[in-house]
């Protein structure tokens, strides 16, 4: 397949190619930069538990994106709506916006009870220690009204903790009334500072990881070239992932920035292959590359089909997995381009190197026949 190609294309313009779509990508990132998630660049997230109508949704949309809040995202996921800002907002603020279209969001669980009789000092005191501040009791001679917001306890759990002997208000569903209120959003934000500390944090893991990878490789095979080779087509993959993320719009996030990290694995295996297979040649470097191309395309469809599955399953089902959604899509970009870099680039500069090699070791042979005859 590759003597083919090279018979018709000079294999030093084939492997130009992906140097040149990695040129282009550069530029479109340094033009449209990336679209930084929340947790990155800091701000507000609120998650509302509850199935909206498309008219509701629609009128959300349509009156946050006139609140002038910074990089405003919306996402629907059928029973799940998530909201999303980089603008400083309080968190009653954000609740409050999202009222008016949506109805009342309750971030806590609230258990309201009413007793037809007085509960004790001793009582008040013994729940007063347990809740702390997500309890309020008020009381008069023949009633107690209890009122309890908390968001990590079930009804059940609820009803449990009240019936228990130790507080001594013996709970009864029938001396009294009560009502339970399941939350229905939940609101929380991520500092500027904190979002640049984390960002920080996964740019070191990225080159900590590039690191390790180098001095494996160097480690296997001591040698300069075909090292740089295999870190280049490395390279040329998330450059390529990395630009399709800023022309689709994808997020720079923790999905996507780990998605970033595994193409480093995914595109070093076939290199490697390759690699290996061409320094341990028994055959032309044409033929090592032909009987290695087979192996090595179909390893890399493979990673291609289920990655594509992941993708397409993630986006069906419902609600539809975001994560898996964005992180599949920015690995099949890097894997789709990596048949390129290997197959193209990375060839290239291998059949140069051992083409080279094979140079230098003919010229030494005819110096020191020359010498000999002299």
């Amino acid at each position: 397949m590759y003597s083919k190609l090279t018979a018709k294309v000079p294999y030093k313009i084939l492997a130009a190619v992906p140097i040149v779509i990695t040129v282009v990508m550069l530029v479109v990132i340094a033009i449209n930069g990336f679209n930084m998630s929340f947790d990155f660049s800091g701000g507000m997230s609120l998650e509302i538990y509850e199935k909206l109508s498309d008219s509701q949704i629609n009128d959300l949309k349509n009156g946050l994106a006139k609140s002038n809040l910074q990089n405003l995202k919306i996402y629907n996921n059928v029973n799940i709506v998530k909201i999303t800002t980089t603008h400083k907002i309080s968190d009653s603020e954000f609740l409050s916006l999202a009222e008016k279209y949506t109805g009342k969001l309750i971030t806590n669980n609230i258990f309201n009870i009413n007793l037809n009789y007085k509960i004790s000092r001793d009582a008040e005191e013994k729940l007063k220690n347990r809740f702390g501040d997500e309890i309020k009791i008020t009381s008069n001679d023949d009633s107690t009204n209890i009122i309890i917001e908390r968001r990590q306890m079930s009804e059940e759990e609820m009803k449990k903790i009240l019936s228990d002997h130790r507080y001594s208000i013996n709970f009864d569903p029938d001396k009294g009334t009560y009502l339970f209120e399941p939350a229905n959003a939940k609101v929380g934000g991520v500092s500027s500072v904190l979002g640049a500390r984390l960002k920080d944090e996964m740019i070191w893991a990225f080159v900590i990881a590039v690191f390790l990878i180098t001095v494996v490789i160097f480690i296997a095979y001591r040698i300069p070239v075909p090292t740089v080779a295999i870190l280049a087509a490395a390279f040329v993959d998330i450059i390529f992932a990395a630009g399709c993320m800023s022309i689709f719009g994808i997020e720079l996030n923790l999905p996507t920035l780990l998605a970033l990290v595994m193409l480093l694995g995914y595109s070093v295996d076939t290199d490697v292959l390759l690699t290996t297979r061409i320094l341990n040649k028994k055959t032309t470097v044409n033929e090592a590359i032909d009987q290695t191309m087979k192996t090595g395309l179909t390893m890399t469809f493979t990673a291609i089909g289920a990655v594509l599955t992941m993708l397409i399953v993630s986006n069906l089902i419902t609600p539809k997995i975001e994560v898996l959604s964005q992180l599949s899509m920015v690995v099949l970009c890097g894997l789709f381009m990596d048949i390129f870099s290997t197959w193209l680039m990375n060839t290239g500069i291998l059949k140069w190197y051992v083409e080279r090699k094979i140079s230098k070791v003919k010229r030494k042979k005819l110096f020191k026949f020359s010498l000999f005859h002299e």
